[in-house]
């Protein structure tokens, strides 16, 4: 088996043998761990090995199989695991014993104290490297100070103001040209860019002023403003217009298309023009018209038959309103100011929102006038009182100064050599406190016992809810509007 320049350890292959026919199919090879090891009987010619197979007798016996241990049993689906993957969110509402088997404690705070901090603490991971446009300290210290910084006098005169309350509601006089005419001046433009050429110019006539009369009316002017009536005769006119009113219940009768030049059917069943009867439908009366006047009923009565213009109508009609009171006999109202259009409608509405509005923010600055007050006197006490700690602070300090570790006292002889510690001699006695120390530890009780329990009720912390509650807002709105009046008669 062995040839010169080979290698002990390699092993001669041999041809297939002979039972191993061409056409059956090659065994496939077994693992020694699987196949049971057969010795095979020595060869006839006396060699320790004749053949592969006899190889497998000088290898090792096989190591038994280790059996594999299943943490999860045979089927790991219907295992029952008690790890938990997932953490459930504690949600308000849930038991106190959930609470305790998801937060896995025993007990835990019911408080947060999310409502004595000044706010929501950052939950930002700040590990990673300075950032490159990093605020400095002074400049973040600048910005929250009024934040922290105490109450003063100045926040109380800013409480107190409350704003001009005349300019905002005076409504202006809006004058005689167009805006667009007033910018054209404000930016020097030339005649000719003004619209005063053509028709244009003609027919611009000055408003609320009587023109012409009724015969002068027809289709050429009615869309211009050649006729016009006078002020107070077109808003009693618009206040005259008949809108929902009732028909009138008595004295009905039965017409056919009144007003379209048909006959009317008596209460009889006449025949129609058509040749057809009625039917006895009975249909009210027309409803005059607003500017109908009944025949007086006392003798001599008669219409004026006289024509006049609408300027002579507008001054009969003021005679008239101030006859039967209608209108007072103080000077005759500006037209032109056009206080009564929808614009000025407008105005007069926001005015009235401002001014709600203004008293509302009025009493809530009250409100926290208050508040600040009571706040500034707890600072007041807050600061003496801390200046009371620090004056019994320096004489605490300035009496342990002098009571620090004496000197030790060695004698010259003895056992040790004189080397040992002895104490101070009997009847030595401690520095005592001291009549100014005693009189400011008087002094801050006395302060905190007398002045301390006025100022309890001050609440120093963030509120838990709006400190505009109706109750503590009644007196400050009726403060307010009261104020408002005044200032308004002043």
């Amino acid at each position: 088996m062995r040839k010169s320049g080979s290698s002990p350890n390699k092993v001669k292959r041999e041809p297939p043998s002979i039972s191993q026919s061409s056409q059956s199919p090659a065994s496939l090879p077994k693992s020694p761990a699987a196949a049971p090891v057969k010795h095979d009987p020595p060869s006839e010619s006396g060699s320790p090995v004749s053949s592969s197979g006899s190889l497998s007798s000088h290898q090792p016996p096989p190591v038994a199989t280790i059996p594999h241990y299943q943490a999860f049993g045979p089927d790991p689906s219907t295992f029952p695991d008690s790890t938990i993957y997932h953490i459930r969110e504690v949600k308000p509402g849930m038991g106190e014993d959930e609470t305790k088997e998801i937060y896995s404690v025993a007990s835990y705070p019911n408080s947060d104290l999310h409502d004595l901090i000044p706010g929501t603490p950052p939950d930002k991971d700040f590990s990673n490297a300075k950032p490159t446009n990093q605020v400095s300290f002074n400049t973040f210290q600048t910005y929250i100070e009024p934040y922290f910084r105490q109450f003063s006098e100045e926040d109380l005169t800013f409480l107190r103001e409350r704003g001009d309350r005349t300019t905002p509601f005076v409504i202006p006089r809006r004058g005689k040209k167009h805006y667009t005419e007033v910018w054209a001046e404000e930016d020097g433009a030339m005649s000719i860019d003004s619209p005063q050429q053509g028709s244009f110019a003609g027919s611009k006539l000055p408003a609320n002023q009587p023109r012409g009369n009724i015969d002068q009316l027809n289709d050429d002017t009615a869309e211009t403003d050649q006729v016009s009536t006078g002020p107070m005769l077109a808003r009693l006119l618009s206040a005259m217009r008949p809108e929902n009113r009732l028909p009138p219940t008595d004295d009905k009768v039965m017409t056919n298309g009144i007003g379209n030049g048909e006959p009317t059917a008596g209460t009889n069943g006449d025949i129609n023009m058509d040749g057809e009867p009625n039917g006895g439908e009975e249909r009210p009366a027309p409803i005059p018209s607003a500017a109908f006047i009944p025949d007086s009923a006392q003798p001599g009565w008669k219409i004026s038959t006289a024509k006049l213009d609408y300027a002579q109508v507008d001054e009969r009609l003021k005679q008239e309103l101030r006859y039967i009171g209608f209108v007072g006999e103080e000077q005759e109202p500006d037209y032109d100011a056009h206080y009564d259009d929808e614009i000025a409608a407008r105005l007069r509405y926001l005015q009235d929102k401002l001014k709600q509005q203004s008293i509302l923010n009025g009493a809530r600055k009250a409100r926290i006038a208050d508040i600040v007050r009571d706040r500034m006197a707890h600072q007041e006490y807050t600061t003496i009182a801390e200046d009371l700690d620090n004056q019994v602070q320096q004489a605490y300090l300035k009496r342990t100064r002098t009571m620090g570790k004496s000197k030790k006292h060695k004698r010259p002889g003895g056992a040790g050599g004189g080397s040992h510690y002895v104490g101070p001699a009997a009847g030595v006695m401690k520095p005592g406190i001291g009549d100014v120390t005693k009189t400011l530890m008087d002094r801050r009780k006395k302060w905190s016992d007398l002045v301390g329990p006025v100022l309890e009720d001050v609440s120093t912390t963030i509120p838990n809810e709006s400190i505009f509650t109706r109750e503590a807002m009644q007196e400050h709105l009726g403060k307010e509007r009261e104020a408002w009046d005044e200032e308004g008669e002043e």
